[in-house]
């Protein structure tokens, strides 16, 4: 076949140029952008497009060419492990093919190549010009890209900065949601923030109430920690491209496996641009976020434990002062009463030695009474100051004497349930006996029970210790307010004994409830435990 063009030279071979491209680019070092273009059915198009754009060029009509070429420089540069590299490459499988067609062709001399040398220079000319299109194109944008990235960052330290400085969980929330409301542009925009499971605070901006369709979504983004997305048609999805445009836009707030809350964008009329590119945006921001209520959550603990231990240490000082005076009020009205007693009685023995001999002997037998009463008198003191039953014959013995004692004394039944092998160290021992000797004290004193429960065991490699009641109870939520209250100190006392072993104390309780004290210790934590 002769070709009088060599236009018509490669519309002819349009379909062999097409596969022979792609033979040779297949060839190359593997790229994101080489599997695209050979394994894609968009980029398998593109050599048909490509091709096509080129022949109409050499009939003199090359702006659209040089405008798809724009376009492609453009849109290969959003794409993430596409090079512009291997865009040139494009170009130069072509001329390759085109340069091995020609040897055939004038070797067979079915081409006339009067004219060649020129239409190869009109070639060469439109393929440098496209080339260039593109890869200003490419340049130009990835350009913007990097100016867009560094005001991104910049943006983002500056909230960092913020956020670091603040420690106050409210104003944490506003300012994230300031800034992304100007970062999205979006009308409204919400947050809730969660600490143990337990909403810490819901915040708009601006100033809105969150309807019902917003508050379910955000719910839904808490419990399964999976962003949720609402098309400008109203349906929910989690896929994030299946729609370019969102009216809402609902993410978690996590780092370090926790999450900390919920933020929502929303725009009541129309849709705004949220694709892939603007989540990693976002989850930026977010990150920083939970790094700041971490924070915050830790200063605030810090400082209730600052609180509570200045509390505690006022209670101490107080306790310790109460107990000194009781201690001399129970040695003035027994030991010492006793002793002075029996002092009277020798002095009483002396003079009856000389005179009546029987009546000695009685007074002396009243007298050894006397002795042993003081005697037991001291044990008790001794054993009110340390359960010396814990250090004979075991913390579970000594508990259920306690307990014997209290029925006895406050006429609330107990029932228990203690697990007679345990044995742990003596300081964890004097630790549980003190807890449910507070507590049950606590029962006494405030609760207005009738019943109450103790149990003791080990599970899951700790001791559970759990004290329960059917009393009146209280609000155990509001713990700041529980902590300042001097009548509720004791529970303040359990919960540093408890901390101190390594374990918690947790307190469950509500207005006529009744009460449940449970501390939870690692068993390993004792290293002089044994079973």
């Amino acid at each position: 076949m002769f070709f009088s063009t060599l236009k018509d030279l490669i519309s002819y071979h349009k379909d062999y140029i097409g596969q022979e491209m792609k033979r040779r680019l297949g060839q190359l070092p593997y790229s994101p952008y080489q599997k695209f273009i050979l394994q894609t059915e968009e980029g398998n198009r593109r050599f048909d497009i490509w091709i096509g754009l080129l022949i109409n060029s050499l009939e003199g009509n090359r702006q659209p060419f040089f405008l798809d070429q724009e376009q492609v420089g453009y849109s290969r540069s959003l794409r993430q492990g596409f090079h512009f590299e291997f865009v040139s490459q494009v170009f130069q499988a072509f001329q390759e093919t085109l340069r091995e067609i020609l040897k055939k062709v004038v070797m067979k001399q079915e081409m006339d190549l009067l004219n060649l040398p020129g239409e190869i220079e009109e070639v060469n000319e439109i393929l440098f010009q496209a080339i260039t299109v593109a890869a200003v194109s490419w340049l130009k944008n990835r350009e913007e890209q990097i100016t867009e990235k560094v005001d991104f960052l910049q943006e983002l330290y500056k909230f960092s900065q913020r956020i670091i400085g603040t420690f106050e969980i409210e104003m944490i929330g506003k300012l994230i949601l300031r800034q992304i409301a100007v970062l999205f542009r979006v009308n409204d925009s919400h947050i809730t923030i969660y600490r143990d499971h337990e909403i810490q605070g819901v915040y708009s901006y601006p100033s809105k109430q969150v309807d019902y369709k917003i508050k379910s979504i955000m719910e839904n983004t808490w419990r399964k920690e999976t962003a949720y997305f609402i098309d400008e048609a109203g349906d929910i999805y989690t896929d994030i491209n299946q729609f370019k445009l969102k009216r809402v836009v609902s993410l978690p707030i996590q780092a370090h496996g926790n999450c900390y809350g919920v933020v929502v964008l929303k725009n009541s009329t129309k849709g705004f641009k949220f694709t892939y590119k603007e989540f990693r945006l976002l989850n930026q921001f977010l990150f920083v976020t939970a790094i700041g209520l971490e924070n915050a959550f830790m200063v605030e603990e810090i400082q209730k434990s600052h609180q509570q231990l200045r509390l505690l240490t006022s209670k101490m000082i107080t306790f310790q002062e109460n107990e000194r005076k009781r201690l001399a009020s129970d040695i003035h009205d027994t030991i010492a009463q006793t002793l002075a007693g029996v002092s009277y009685k020798i002095q009483y023995c002396k003079e009856l030695a000389t005179i009546r001999s029987k009546l000695l002997i009685d007074q002396l037998d009243n007298l050894n009474k006397a002795i042993r009463q003081a005697i037991d008198q001291s044990r008790e003191l001794i054993s009110a100051l340390r359960p010396d039953l814990i250090d004979t014959i075991g913390l579970v013995p000594a508990i259920k004497r306690f307990i014997k004692i209290y029925t006895k004394e406050t006429g609330i039944r107990i029932s228990a349930r203690l697990t007679e092998q345990i044995q742990v160290s003596p300081d964890l021992a004097i630790c549980l006996f003190r807890i449910i000797q507070e507590a049950l004290t606590n029962v006494y004193k405030h609760a207005n029970a009738k019943t109450a429960k103790v149990i003791l065991q080990k599970k899951d490699g700790n001791i559970i210790l759990v004290v329960s009641d059917d009393g009146k109870g209280f609000d155990s939520s509001r713990e700041a307010s529980w902590v300042e209250d001097q009548n509720k100190l004791g529970l303040l006392s359990m919960k540093e004994r408890t901390t101190a072993t390594g374990g918690i104390l947790s307190i469950y309780s509500k207005i006529h409830k009744g009460c449940q004290i449970e501390a939870k210790i690692p068993f390993k934590a004792n290293r002089n435990s044994h079973e």
